[in-house]
């Protein structure tokens, strides 16, 4: 009997991986990465059981076939992993469920256990599938089982809420090991493309020295005085402090991200920990803190991962390898979406789970913590909590209005236990009041868009941040004069958001007349710097966000947030309980929205008007013995991805399109065409094929020409989705 695990051709002959070789080899690598959450001899039989269906005659004359090795009839794919499943439950009987799991949907993803159907760990488990282990029974390699430490955690009560990661943890390790064995025959020279990093241990020096040309380059202020403070505090406590989940609240322009990276740093040094990652909201700013850390720690140590990273722009020896790492994240430096993150740990997906592993042993910073979703809360924080406490996995969690995690969060049914984080900066209420750089005035009477238009085009430079798109379109077109008005929203594409920006900023610094009128997507960690802010009501958080756009720079002595209500404005779901939320505030007099310890209460009372942090019962998925992986899945999404995405004629958006209308599809053609792009709802679809757009896919359109693409408000139609709260 022939015993091929993969065949390839070279230009000698052929050559060919047994069996044994790589299982053997998959059982090494795997074995040594869940060694960082104290799983070795777990992920070491994943390793060895895996592709020991691939005995059977049937796969063997399919690769044989399939790789052209001989001409013979190929019997189509044939399944090799559940031989490998059965001979689990074998030998370890009631200990099985963990490898099972892993060895199951090595290929396909993790299962559900039982949903009635075949695609489940049940059914592969069950009698009926025992001719797959028996016609490859005698092939079997003889091993000695390893003694199988018992998880860190218990898992005999009702609700194991951590069982699923310590799996899928598990099946990450598989996953990677075995793409990689892969790899390192089939593809050797790809495969060494991937071993080139620096050690982070190498790094802090760099940071220091950053730090101290910074420092030395700096004028003298109470400002930079600050952040000099800020960074000693972080630089002492990342260095003494215990594994666990701490927050840094930190006021804007205070040097959080720098203080950030340098806590992680000393606590990665202090605990031997292998990486740092940064999961950031915001697509935007997780380029620009990419391009920072790569000018600090070299383009070849820092893999920035989100859709349609521009590797382009680095070196081209630099390229491929940091493409390659996205797939795994073993580079020292991640930097990610909160969207990428959070999806990959809810994914039953080989591709998204197979980094997993590498978040053991790290420091993972989470940027503006305040945007995580309140209707997924409960799942998220359990599995941050997780981390910490089984993965070996510290946590830094960073804002400058900090959610209260701490304790029981919610009320009623939807209460659960919080975060056990600790404060890095003890006297968060001094540190707020000598950065305070604005006041805010709230305005009982609501107010008109007409009367708030000539109140804001009486101002040289304001900006006016709306809570919903109509109302920006119409306050925009109900300005007086538009000569030097700009409106911004998510109508427009970002490369024409962009485009705004650059122009407003000019105007700012050149002491120029620029009105704005601006949906939230400009406090989306946007760096600009406006003497007056108008704010419409909405959450604490928001209006603080707008506040940071205020006096930002502290050319005034004090800058003013105006915040007021528009007659007959509409909000629904979240963003008006917020709303609620910051309004009980107001009539508790807790009027100082830039307090951290108000920022607390506010999220409290957020939490509590909730309907759940739990919305679509993940945890109802997940927290039981057998969990339900595909169905958690298929449950969690950060964002809702149920958009038809409108490419637009602007600018080089044309030249592009016209590529993608010649049938060329490619990631970096796509990449290119993402600053191009609108999202609408499909039940606008009609909306956009009215106004002439041209179906390229089932969800994607793109506009002729800019006969409906306005060069100040973006794509023009009549539109009832502006009605809606904004969403970014």
């Amino acid at each position: 009997m022939t015993d091929y695990a993969h065949i390839k051709q070279t230009d000698t002959g052929w050559a060919t991986q047994s069996i044994s070789e790589h299982c053997q080899g998959t059982a090494d690598l795997a074995e040594a990465m869940a060694e960082a959450f104290d799983a070795g001899p777990w992920a070491r039989l994943c390793g060895l059981w895996h592709d020991m269906g691939k005995y059977s005659d049937t796969f063997q004359q399919h690769i044989i076939a399939s790789s052209g090795y001989h001409g013979i009839k190929d019997p189509g794919k044939t399944d090799h992993a559940t031989a490998g499943t059965l001979w689990s439950m074998e030998q370890l009987k009631g200990h099985c469920l963990p490898i099972a799991y892993c060895i199951s949907g090595h290929h396909s993803g993790l299962m559900d256990f039982d949903d009635n159907g075949r695609q489940t760990l049940k059914f592969h488990l069950s009698s009926q599938e025992m001719p797959l282990l028996d016609a490859v029974r005698s092939h079997i390699p003889p091993i000695k089982i390893p003694q199988l430490p018992h998880p860190s955690f218990d898992r005999d009560n009702r609700k194991p809420k951590d069982w699923h990661l310590w799996i899928r943890m598990l099946f990450s390790c598989l996953v990677d090991a075995d793409w990689l064995d892969t790899e390192k025959f089939m593809n050797p020279e790809e495969y060494h493309q991937r071993t080139h990093f620096d050690k982070l241990q190498n790094f802090k020096p760099l940071l220091d020295q950053y730090l101290k040309d910074l420092a030395g380059h700096a004028h003298p202020s109470e400002v930079n005085e600050i952040r000099s403070e800020v960074q000693n505090v972080c630089r002492r406590h990342g260095s003494s402090s215990p594994q666990g989940i701490y927050s840094l609240t930190v006021p804007t322009g205070g040097g959080k991200t720098l203080s950030s990276l340098l806590w992680a740093m000393e606590h990665a040094k202090a605990h031997h920990l292998e990486r740092i990652i940064i999961a950031i909201p915001y697509t935007s700013i997780v380029s620009q803190t990419a391009d920072t850390l790569r000018g600090l720690f070299g383009s070849n140590n820092v893999v920035e991962h989100q859709c349609y990273a521009d590797f382009d722009k680095l070196p081209e020896k630099d390229r491929r390898s940091l493409k390659l790492a996205t797939e795994n994240w073993d580079a020292p430096i991640i930097v990610t979406t909160n969207v990428q993150l959070f999806e990959s740990l809810f994914s039953n997906k080989t591709s998204r789970c197979r980094k997993l592993h590498n978040i053991a042993k790290s420091v993972l910073i989470l940027d503006e913590v305040q945007m995580l979703p309140v209707e997924n809360l409960q799942p998220i924080t359990d599995i941050l909590d997780g981390l910490t406490k089984y993965m070996h996995t510290s946590i830094l969690l960073t804002t400058a209005t900090q959610p209260a995690l701490s304790g029981k969060i919610g009320s009623g049914d939807t209460q659960f236990e919080g975060l056990n984080s600790k404060e890095i900066i003890l006297d968060k209420e001094s540190l707020f009041n000598k950065m305070r750089r604005v006041d805010i005035q709230f305005y009982k009477e609501s107010t008109t868009i007409e009367l708030l238009a000539n109140e804001l085009s009486r101002q040289s430079q304001v900006l006016c941040v709306v809570n919903s798109r109509r109302e920006a379109q119409e306050l925009f077109n109900a300005l007086p004069d538009k000569s030097h008005a700009y409106h911004l929203s998510r109508m427009m594409c970002q490369q024409h958001i962009s485009d705004q920006l650059d122009t407003i900023r000019k105007r700012l610094h050149e002491g120029e007349s620029v009105q704005v009128i601006s949906t939230q997507l400009i406090e989306a960690g946007v760096d600009i710097d406006f003497p007056s802010v108008w704010r419409e009501m909405a959450g604490l958080d928001s209006i603080a966000q707008a506040a940071g756009r205020c006096n930002r720079e502290g050319r005034q002595k004090k800058g003013i947030v105006h915040v007021f209500q528009i007659e007959g404005a509409r909000m629904n779901g979240l963003m008006a309980k917020a709303r609620d939320a910051a309004l009980d505030l107001l009539s508790m007099g807790k009027k100082d929205f830039l307090s951290p310890s108000v920022a607390e209460d506010y999220f409290r009372h957020f939490y509590a008007k909730a309907n759940s942090t739990d919305k679509d019962g993940i945890t109802d998925a997940l927290y039981r013995q057998t969990p339900q992986f595909a169905e958690a899945a298929d449950k969690f999404k950060m964002i809702d991805d149920n958009s038809l995405t409108v490419y637009v004629p602007y600018k080089d958006g044309e030249k592009w399109l016209s590529l993608l209308k010649k049938g060329v599809y490619t990631s970096s053609l796509l990449r290119h065409l993402q600053r191009y792009s609108v999202n609408v709802y499909p039940n606008h679809k009609t909306d956009i094929e009215q106004i002439g757009a041209q179906k390229l896919g089932d969800y994607v359109y793109a506009l002729p020409d800019c006969t409906h693409y306005s060069e100040q408000t973006g794509i023009i139609f009549d539109n009832p989705w502006l009605e809606n709260d904004l969403i970014i």
